[in-house]
């Protein structure tokens, strides 16, 4: 098994059966995608914003912060809530030591395309995608 099968297998098992909570309640699931081509720009974001088709403006965030509103743990939250925040928290680690330069990209309004996604060993770019629903 290569180095990315490993990583890809990684990836899915972290996103099994994950969601994100916003206001409506999304799964968390894996892309990846082949070393391309450069783009016109051969910058990440150019990368991305060609591979996931987004047309409008994209937005970058930082990981950190992406993921600290979601794994904040919070009095009310349920033992199934605390399992979720854990397993988000395990993605994050897993995106942030086995993908360079990993980022987040947010595409639309309202319902937003959320990317994270970072470069693999090869050069392909691999992560995970959510939707947001924010009013």
């Amino acid at each position: 098994m290569t180095a990315n099968n490993g990583l890809k297998t990684q990836l899915e098992a972290a996103c099994d059966d994950l969601w994100w909570s916003s206001e409506s309640d999304y799964p968390v699931e894996v892309i990846w995608f082949a070393a391309p081509a450069e783009s016109a720009d051969g910058d990440q974001e150019s990368l991305v914003r060609e591979l996931i088709g987004c047309e409008g403006e994209v937005e970058t965030v930082n990981i950190e912060d992406f993921f600290s509103r979601s794994t904040a743990p919070k009095s009310w939250h349920t033992a199934e809530d605390k399992a979720q925040i854990s397993r988000l928290q395990q993605l994050k680690t897993l995106l942030q030591s086995a993908l360079s330069n990993p980022r987040v990209y947010r595409c639309g309004e309202v319902e937003v395309s959320v990317y994270v996604a970072g470069y693999t060993p090869d050069g392909g770019i691999a992560g995970v995608k959510t939707t947001l629903v924010e009013t």
